[in-house]
């Protein structure tokens, strides 16, 4: 276990004090109340005048905040009170006088209107309670019923009939001492009743919307706290069968000059504050359903100064707190102001209050523990006013593909709610609602009402609005139902005319940069395929689960012998390594703000300590493990092992100082979560609970290949002691006596066989195979194991051969590839990323397990590597032939990672990382793009001539490779006669189709007429082909449109991806051609011949990059006037001349006169003319050196 010597915690827990008072007629006792009386406002000042007090501190004495009785909101409330926090006066009616309320007896014939059959099912008198337990019974057996009874009782609970059989309730005197005691018996002062929800502002679980806030509207405040309460029995928020416990919160009402909401997070990659706000009451910007933009002002954390920036919103109405005509009450009206003007100006906030709203939101982040969501208001006179917070629950950020956004959209917006979907565009209208089509995506100005009704929300995809917010309830209740919102402002009218048509929306994060868009047909597929995930991509993992500790210490006698001793360290090795895996129980420390906002943060984190403990335990245990072995040597110790031995006692101190702070940093982490709802406010503490999760994950898992020695993490300590292991394995063994060891180049063989038994895995003919690899390496030959240890770069990586692997594995042979990252995921080496899928891909294809249950592939990317394995082989045989090719594979893989440094078209649009590996390697939504990119490998391989000779791995390939690999160095002979090769060379039809796709990638100018050639319906067409990625055909500008409809649309894309794509309509056409190579230069190659041959084409390409004259027509390139103007700034450009040119002794030798070094661009028949030779000489001697 364990056993760090914690020092003081940073967070004090607060003490509960139990309540004091007495006396049966307390109100302390009825009803709970946040401060003195003397806080209400009874004066006659006019509302707009009037200023709203500070709260007066709660005494000392008071007892903790309370959801079950104060609700979410009203707990939140009393914790921003205690903190200081401005918040206008309140009182909280606690759930016991809500209840008190429910218990009330009823008359049924009052009820009827509502529930007509309640007097059958439950008699003539009947309370609430009765009802709700009624409704749980119907929730599972009659639905429909349950449903209809629960909207007959929320407009019973609202109704003047309820009212008045409740009014003289003790309840309801309680309630209305409340209000008293707030603002006075005084009807001038307005207040609003809020919700207050047990589970709401709930972590997980925000419910923002879902319940009623009303200002009171009449003379009794009871009719506007039944009017609240109401909200809680209807059906869409009583999820769990019957209507939950509800408090509530009556809380001066503020008389806004403005209001709104401040989100603390807009993203977990984005810190920034979100400030979003409008004149009047806060419900013009909080709502969301109107065709209000509300102005938003973004605050950017930096260090030292926060950078604010203002975006003016179009907001056309707002509402006013105004008195009521026909009673006391007020009411909250809606103004219409002038449609679509925004004022940059006059309604920005003063810095000041910026400032002070930003250092309230951070301190409610302290003391939420997590990012928040809070509603504000600005009073008449400029005071700032917190009227709730709740914890965000929904962030974006964490849908990533490892792709780019596409080019053609039909519109594109900023993204509210993260997700994708397909479906038919369908333009709002709710008068025929009934015929939206199942899986819509709604086009709309804004949300209304009945978009959000829960039976209609399950017919929606997802949603495009013009205007809307990126707090307001619509936007936070969509987040929580994971339906993706797209705001796209004017471009939603380009969707006007696409009624009805299949289109895919996206809100998500492509190669890491935030997008939203909406694309023609359905993309899911595509995305699928590209989507990064956390999670490791094996239902099976690789090394057995660690269930008790007990798994990660030795059985008795394991270090007595060292092959037993070895293979224990080994197995340890991959043990805790698989701690660092996707799974393997330390996932939450690498996202501790999406940690901070889940209701389940205290178990999550316990089960993280649980699983920080069993590694450090795991790693002390190979510690000892690893000394024991060095033990085995014996006293007759040669000086490299005196070494290694004379160096535990400072790795033990070294773990043991690392061990006492990751004891202290994980209890500084965990004891806040176990304060919860109670944690004590102290200043920066989420920015520091947040910055001691990532100091525990680099405590845990940060490796300095270079330093490991140090250790400053568990991943150096088992680092260096793998190292160590394996380098002192053959000394231990010829010390101890118990094997033999050999050399054979640069391979260490040690054999630990006992005597009198035999060792038959590794034959000669793996042998060899290991040693053709010419890398260092050490063999462990036992009974029934053989251990390959591998050197690549300062990894080493594994490969065994196992008669009994763990877990009823059986015979099975394992590969661990290792290779070295810097950065986290893995994206700083994204050809070793590639090397490792290539390396997959291959051994696919060479069927390594086509006698084993199949290939089970695993990755790390703290440790850098994947895993491939093949378990239950069938035989001995069988085993060490697929070793045999393992190896071949494995000699080829540095060439290969030369080659996919330069064939970087095939993975051009991917952001290669560790989670993108892992998703492309078994993912069968990824399996066609995966076997179009082997196959251009292995035919840009040959058609490059990229090996002088086929590498041993092709002759393991199926007989279908290796004829398209042959097929592919035939092409690579015949690059001037392609077309011809294709259809007379016995190529075969299929492998003919794919070529075609092949040479379009690598760039072949002959590609895009071949495609022409063998499909007619291409010919003197405008069309651009997409870059593909399968054997499908797809295009970017399609054939068969006229060029005058979509002649910008061309021309952009022209810009973007050049001539290499284009058809042959497009490649002679002269305006066109011109503006691309404007651009791109080199992309003349591709242009007709007849544009090759035009001044004006080639001069307008010369003047941007001098080089394509190579690609210029045999005319332009004999012209001496051009070359001597290009060769006097760089006389390598003479190569590209002509045949005519490098031919002309005369012109040669004028040139040689002034440029010695033009001898060397000279045709090779003039070079071997002993005459010319001797006259280059004369006319200039520097030529020698150039002969």
């Amino acid at each position: 276990m364990l056993n760090p010597q914690f020092g003081s915690p940073d967070y004090q827990s607060p003490i509960t004090q139990p309540s004091q008072s007495t006396g049966a007629k307390s109100p302390s006792k009825r009803y709970l109340k946040d401060t003195d009386s003397r806080d209400a406002l009874t004066d006659a000042t006019p509302l707009a005048k009037r200023i709203c007090r500070k709260p007066f501190p709660v005494s000392s004495d008071h007892s903790l905040p309370d959801r079950q009785q104060l609700g979410g909101k009203g707990m939140f409330l009393q914790r921003m009170q205690e903190a200081g926090l401005t918040v206008p006066p309140f009182r909280c009616v606690a759930a016991d006088i809500t209840n008190a309320l429910e218990k009330q007896p009823l008359d049924n014939r009052r009820l009827a209107p509502y529930l007509p059959e309640i007097v059958d099912e439950l008699g003539a008198e009947t309370r609430l309670v009765d009802i709700r337990e009624h409704l749980n019974g119907l929730l599972h057996s009659e639905h429909t019923r349950w449903v209809d009874w629960l909207t007959g009782l929320a407009k019973f609970v609202a109704s003047h009939d309820f009212y008045e059989q409740v009014k003289d309730s003790e309840a309801a005197h309680q309630i209305r001492d409340l209000r008293s005691e707030l603002v006075g018996l005084s009807l001038s002062q307005p207040v609003i009743v809020r919700s207050s929800g047990i589970n709401e502002d709930n972590y997980g679980d925000a419910q923002a919307g879902k319940y009623l806030s009303e200002v009171q509207g009449e003379d009794d405040v009871l009719h506007t706290c039944l009017k609240v309460m109401a909200s809680g029995f209807m059906p869409e928020v009583c999820h769990g069968g019957i209507p939950e416990p509800m408090a509530l919160i009556i809380q001066q009402c503020i008389d806004c000059q403005y209001g709104g909401v401040a989100m603390s997070f807009q993203s977990f990659q984005d810190d920034t504050i979100r400030v979003e706000y409008s004149s009047g009451q806060p419900r013009g910007a909080v709502a969301g359903k109107s065709v209000n933009t509300p102005h938003r002002i973004n605050i950017e954390r930096r260090e030292g100064a926060d950078q604010v920036t203002y975006f003016p919103g179009t907001v056309s109405s707002h509402f006013i707190l105004q008195r009521n005509s026909d009673n006391d009450g007020y009411s909250e009206t809606e103004i219409h102001n002038i449609v679509g003007k925004p004022d940059s100006v006059g309604q920005r906030l003063s810095d000041d209050l910026v400032a002070e709203l930003r250092q309230a939101v951070v301190t409610l982040e302290d003391l939420l523990l997590c990012p928040v969501d809070v509603e504000f208001a600005i009073d008449q006179q400029g005071r700032l006013f917190l009227l709730q917070v709740r914890p965000i629950t929904r962030l974006s950020g964490g849908m990533d593909f490892a792709m780019a956004e596409p080019e053609e959209t039909l519109a594109s917006g900023e993204g509210i709610s993260e997700g994708y979907c397909t479906g038919p565009l369908w333009l709002a209208k709710k008068q025929k609602a009934d015929s939206m089509p199942e899986g819509a995506i709604v086009v709309a100005r804004h949300a209304e009402d009945w978009m959000l009704e829960p039976d209609c929300l399950k017919r929606i995809a997802g949603f495009v609005f013009v205007n809307g917010g990126f707090n307001d309830h619509v936007a936070i209740l969509l987040r929580q139902k994971k339906i993706p919102l797209m705001l796209a402002a004017d471009q939603c009218l380009t969707l006007t005319g696409q009624d009805s048509q299949q289109a895919t929306l996206v809100c998500a994060r492509f190669d890491g940069k935030s997008c939203a868009f909406i694309v023609n047909g359905d993309l899911t597929g595509k995305l699928a395929s590209h989507r990064t995930q956390s999670a490791g991509f094996s239902d099976l993992p690789l090394v057995r689960t660690v269930k008790s500790p007990d798994d990660l210490f030795p059985p008795d006698g394991t270090f007595r012998k060292v092959a037993s001793g070895f293979q224990w360290l080994v197995d340890q090795n991959a043990r805790l390594l698989a701690f660092f895996a996707p799974g393997g129980g330390l996932d939450c420390l690498a996202d501790p703000i999406k940690l901070s906002m889940s209701p389940e943060r205290l178990k999550i984190m316990t089960e993280t300590g649980d699983a920080v403990t069993q590694l450090v335990q795991g790693a002390e245990a190979m510690l000892g493990g690893y000394r024991a072995f060095l033990l085995l040597a014996g006293k007759h110790l040669s000086p490299q092992l005196e070494s290694l031995r004379d160096e535990i006692p400072q790795l033990i101190n070294r773990f043991g100082t690392l061990k006492q702070t990751i004891g202290s940093v994980l209890k500084h982490i965990i004891l806040p979560l176990q304060a919860g709802e109670a944690l004590k406010l102290c200043p920066d503490m989420f920015s520091q609970w947040m910055a001691t999760c990532h100091h525990l994950q680099s405590s845990l898992q940060a490796l300095h290949p270079m330093e490991a020695q140090q250790v400053q993490s568990v991943h150096d300590l088992i680092f260096a002691l793998h190292q160590r292991f394996v380098k002192a394995l053959a000394m231990v063994t010829l010390a101890s006596g118990q094997g033999k060891v050999s050399t054979e180049q640069e391979v260490t063989y040690v054999e630990c066989t006992p005597p009198g038994e035999k060792a038959t895995l590794l034959n000669q003919t793996c042998k060899a195979a290991i040693e053709k690899l010419r890398i260092k390496a050490t063999v462990v030959n036992t009974v029934d194991a053989v251990i390959v240890n591998l050197t690549f770069g300062n990894h080493v990586g594994i490969i065994e051969l196992l008669e009994q692997a763990e877990g009823g594995k059986k015979r099975t042979l394992r590969l661990t590839f290792s290779d070295q990252f810097y950065s986290p995921d893995g994206s700083d080496q994204p050809f070793r990323l590639k090397r490792m899928w290539f390396l997959v891909q291959l051994l696919k294809a060479i069927e390594l397990d086509k006698n084993a249950d199949g290939m089970k592939l695993s990755s790390n990317a703290v440790a850098g590597e994947i895993i491939v394995e093949c378990p239950r082989m069938t035989t001995t045989q069988t085993m060490q032939d697929a070793f045999e090719k393992l190896i071949a594979v494995l000699d080829a893989l540095d060439e290969v990672e030369v080659h996919l440094r330069h064939n970087t078209t095939i993975f051009k649009r991917d952001q290669w990382n560790f989670n993108f590996l892992a998703q492309r390697l078994n993912n069968d939504s990824c399996a066609e793009a995966d076997r179009f990119a082997f196959q251009h490998c292995l035919f840009s391989m040959f058609y490059f001539r990229f090996f002088h000779s086929a590498p041993d791995w092709c002759q393991l390939l199926n007989s279908h490779h290796k004829q398209f690999m042959d097929d592919s160095l035939r092409l690579a002979e015949s690059k001037n006669n392609l077309q011809e090769v294709l259809m007379n060379e016995g190529i075969g039809e299929d492998n003919c189709k794919k070529f075609l796709y092949h040479l379009l990638l690598v760039g072949s100018r002959k590609a895009t007429p071949l495609f022409e050639h063998f499909n007619s319906h291409l010919r003197n067409q405008y069309f651009v082909i997409k870059p593909p990625h399968t054997y499908n055909l797809e295009f970017i500008v399609s054939p068969g449109q006229s060029l005058q409809d979509h002649k910008e649309k061309v021309r952009n894309i022209l810009l973007e991806h050049g001539l290499t794509y284009a058809s042959q309509r497009v490649r002679s056409d002269k305006d066109l051609v011109l503006l691309t190579i404007k651009e791109h230069p080199g992309d003349l190659e591709y242009a007709s011949l007849e544009l090759r041959d035009n001044d004006e084409v080639v001069m307008t390409a010369i003047a941007k990059s001098p080089m394509v004259l190579n690609d210029a027509s045999e005319r332009i390139r004999s012209d001496k006037h051009l070359i001597q103007r290009l060769i006097a700034d760089d006389i390598s450009l003479l190569s590209f001349a002509s045949k005519g040119i490098l031919s002309d002794r005369k012109y040669l030798l004028k040139l040689i006169k002034k440029h010695p070094r033009a001898f060397i661009y000279a045709d090779d028949e003039l070079k071997n003319d002993t005459d010319f030779v001797s006259s280059a000489i004369d006319r200039n001697r520097k030529v020698r050196k150039f002969i």
